[in-house]
């Protein structure tokens, strides 16, 4: 198994910036006097594949993982480190580690909590497989297509393998304007987004859709699912594979309609950086078996139902119906997404900035975007500090052992926190940005553990306000449910 989603690097108290130091907010934090209370880290890591003949739970294997559980002395600034095994039935183990706040190290992801039991379970999409990292070759011809608009889409599923994708630039033999017929759209598989490998002896089907730029009553465009050419497929890494079809109309159809208060998203653009630019934003709709509820990313990838991305404008929409046809199973719960996408730009010397892109996002049941106005559960952090200075300029000699906190968001609750450090590089005359660790909490605040930041190195951050009732990603980092929803906030640079 390949890109399991434990394997893909993701993601209290204090009431203002200068009323307590980061040792008030983080008070459980290990002590000299707790030096003898020593407890047992556990984890456990079941993943369950979601397929069409059923689920199938199986555990991750956690053998090859480095694990190492942190504690920080309050007194002193010192972390300790008590190294843990993993195992290959998904299991981790840190023995003797002292009570209070630990910073439990998987790779490079951190969990900062004072719990002993981590659930490292994920839900994912798709059966147990292997994933294509070789150029292979896929070409399809086809009839049946509804005459082609430049601005139709060509999205790629299926359904038991848990493979999706998107035709983009790279494909070529794409439909001329007009035509109900394509002979040689070519692509190669390994440039899905999700390119799960196909077996049609085990219930694989190539699904491809057309989605059709329609207008609704009120002239607002999207894109609508309209037709879709299924085949039996199985595919070779590096072998060439060619496909005959006809895209047929699904029968089942159904309607949805926003009212997007794409402003509401804008007025927090400053909150994520004072510099950041608004890049895009859309809303997604399509349909989920029920266990992907649970799942990182219910709504990422196709089949969409429903692609709504009408303009590059943050005024609001009130849409009017928007029509689909329905490929998929009717018992499946209709889900949505909302994002509003910002990004900065980041240099290092006279090298090509590199653009760094986060959003504010809502998830939720298809149902709650049409009975009322389509508005950001979570907004960014305010204030954001690294150790007490503001984190929105660039800072030089924080420091190696430096730390982040913030305030709560002006807008809605949050549930928890994720922090992202990314280092700073360059290649080919270019910045580019690596993240070296992620930190999950429920706390405004986190130190770095030993080693993140390094000589000569610069870094800058993303600081994630989640909403996600009933679930803790410090303790659950994979978990989700519905409703959930995260904002951003990029800091400047900063530099030990």
């Amino acid at each position: 198994m390949k890109k399991s989603l434990i394997s893909i690097g993701l993601m209290a108290g204090m009431t203002g910036v200068g009323c307590a130091g980061l040792d008030d907010v983080e008070a459980d934090a290990t002590t000299q006097d707790t030096q003898g209370l020593v407890t047992q880290v556990t984890g456990t890591s079941p993943i369950t594949f979601v397929t069409a003949a059923g689920n199938v739970t199986t555990p991750y294997d956690q053998s090859s993982t480095s694990v190492v559980a942190y504690t920080r002395d309050s007194t002193t600034g010192a972390f300790t480190a008590y190294p843990g095994t993993g195992a290959a039935d998904g299991t981790l183990s840190v023995p003797n580690v002292p009570s209070g706040r630990i910073y439990l190290k998987l790779g490079p992801r951190y969990l900062v909590s004072t719990d002993r039991t981590f659930d490292l379970g994920s839900t994912e999409w798709g059966r147990n497989g292997s994933y294509v990292s070789q150029p292979t070759p896929v070409t399809v011809s086809a009839t049946g297509l509804s005459p082609w608009h430049p601005a139709d889409h060509l999205d790629l599923y299926s359904l038991n393998a848990g493979a999706f994708g998107f035709m983009g630039s790279a494909a070529t033999g794409r439909p001329l304007t007009g035509a109900t017929s394509f002979s040689a759209l070519s692509f190669s598989y390994a440039d899905m987004t999700h390119p799960k490998l196909l077996d049609s002896s085990l219930g694989d089907v190539f699904s491809l859709a057309q989605l059709r730029w329609r207008t609704t009553v009120n002239g607002v465009p999207y894109r609508a699912m309209h037709k879709v050419l299924d085949a039996n497929v199985t595919l070779v890494p590096g072998q060439p594979t060619t496909i005959n079809g006809t895209f047929t109309q699904p029968a089942a159809t159904g309607t949805f309609a926003v009212d997007w208060r794409r402003s509401a998203f804008e007025a927090l653009r400053t909150q994520v950086n004072p510099n950041a630019v608004s890049a895009y934003n859309e809303i997604l709709m399509s349909a989920r078996p029920a266990a992907l509820g649970t799942a990182v990313a219910s709504i990422s990838g196709p089949p969409f139902l429903l692609k709504l991305n009408p303009d590059a404008l943050q005024t609001d929409i009130l849409t009017g119906a928007m029509t689909y046809n329905n490929p998929l199973p009717a018992t499946w719960p209709k889900v949505a997404s909302a994002t509003a996408g910002f990004t900065k730009s980041y240099a290092l010397g006279t090298a090509t900035p590199y653009t760094m892109s986060v959003d504010i996002r809502i998830d939720q049941e298809a149902s709650a975007f049409t009975a009322e106005p389509v508005v950001p559960l979570i907004g960014p952090v305010q204030a954001p500090l690294v150790n007490t200075r503001g984190a929105f300029q660039n800072l030089t000699g924080v420091g190696f052992d430096a730390s982040l906190r913030w305030s709560k968001p002006l807008v809605g609750t949050a549930t928890n926190y994720v922090v992202n450090i990314f280092r700073l590089g360059t290649s080919n005359g270019a910045t580019t940005a690596t993240r070296v660790a992620m930190l999950h909490t429920d706390l405004q605040s986190v130190y770095l553990p030993p080693n993140v930041l390094q000589a000569g190195q610069t870094y800058f951050a993303e600081i994630q306000s989640w909403y996600q009732p009933g679930s803790n990603l410090a303790t659950s980092p994979f978990k989700r449910a519905l409703p959930r929803a995260r904002a951003s906030v990029l800091t400047g640079t900063f530099s030990p």
